[in-house]
């Protein structure tokens, strides 16, 4: 990263949060058990995946697997919110979780295409922008430039980093459009009526969210929309009010039974909040199924989705 860009960083976001970020970035490579909040973290584990692969090519489904990651559904989300303002009243949200960008040569722009024929007024990204967690990442920053050529909308694009993502990621993210709120939070306006973005940084591996700061500056009595990576501190956002919250990590299990049933879902919290739309004490929120793959390039009985959220007052959309 360039001097002028850390240096920005650690302005916006403090030196303290700066250098533990990236102290833990330099053991990511060799580290099972990160200080985040999941316990073990088998996707930082390359033998482990190779192995998975092994057995998927000798029972002769890789094939399937691979293709099914680009086989994205769209899904479309109402969202009701009690005393939404009119001037918010059916605002389309682009929801995209997991990436995983430079998956295969060509998925930045397959994505890319399939986003440029939805209809949305905002775009929110959950993180994890990277296949690997760690490695050479620069195949990642051109995946996303190349991605951010097909987001347009009239109040902009936003993310929050994830467990695969480096601070090292903002620069580049923010050179092409796309804000990235690091324990930040942003207010968009539309006639007259604001909506407050919040975004909290990684909480499963590095456990650098800081909801307290996050929301310092927020107007309660507008809307507030939370952006988290991974739905693990459900309880420590409702505390702090929100009337929505986006969130994934979890890519539905990726790997499914027949029956949809994840063989596994790589966090630790209830399984209702780890796919589609649920209530966390009565806050709405939503889990993406993810929009790439994450340690194998494969997906199956779980289609990777693109998601659209409708916003409304109304009890009959």
């Amino acid at each position: 990263m360039e001097t002028d860009a850390l240096e920005k960083l650690i302005e916006r976001c403090g030196a303290d949060y700066v250098a533990r970020r990236l102290s833990i970035q330099i053991q990511y490579s060799a580290d099972m058990l990160g200080p985040g909040i999941g316990s073990f973290h088998f996707e930082n584990s390359e033998k482990g995946m190779k192995i998975v692969g092994a057995v998927l090519r000798l029972l002769g489904v890789w094939r399937r697997g691979h293709a099914n990651i680009w086989a994205h559904k769209t899904v479309h989300n109402v969202v009701r919110i009690p005393n939404l303002s009119s001037a918010f009243e059916g605002f389309k949200i682009l929801h995209l979780s997991d990436l995983h960008l430079d998956v295969s040569d060509g998925f930045s722009h397959h994505l890319g295409r399939l986003i440029s024929n939805q209809d949305y007024d905002l775009a929110l990204i959950t993180g994890d922008f990277r296949f690997k967690t760690h490695g050479n990442y620069y195949p990642t920053l051109k995946a996303i430039e190349i991605l951010s050529e097909y987001l347009k909308c009239g109040h902009g694009s936003y993310s929050i980093l994830g467990n695969h993502d480096f601070l090292e990621f903002v620069p580049t993210l923010e050179m092409s459009g796309i804000r990235t709120l690091l324990n930040e939070t942003v207010r968009i306006s539309k006639d007259g009526a604001g909506v407050w973005l919040i975004g909290l940084d990684d909480a499963h591996f590095y456990g650098v969210h800081n909801y307290k700061r996050a929301f310092e500056k927020v107007d309660v009595s507008e809307l507030k929309i939370l952006m988290i990576h991974s739905p693990e501190t459900l309880e420590e956002a409702w505390k702090y009010g929100p009337d929505f919250i986006v969130t994934g990590h979890t890519h539905a299990g990726q790997i499914c039974l027949p029956t949809g049933i994840p063989l596994w879902l790589n966090s630790t919290c209830d399984r209702d909040y780890c796919r589609g739309a649920w209530k966390y004490k009565g806050i709405p929120g939503y889990t993406s199924a993810g929009t790439g793959s994450s340690g194998l390039p494969i997906r199956f009985n779980c289609p990777p989705e693109i998601v659209i959220h409708h916003l409304t007052s109304s009890d009959d959309r």
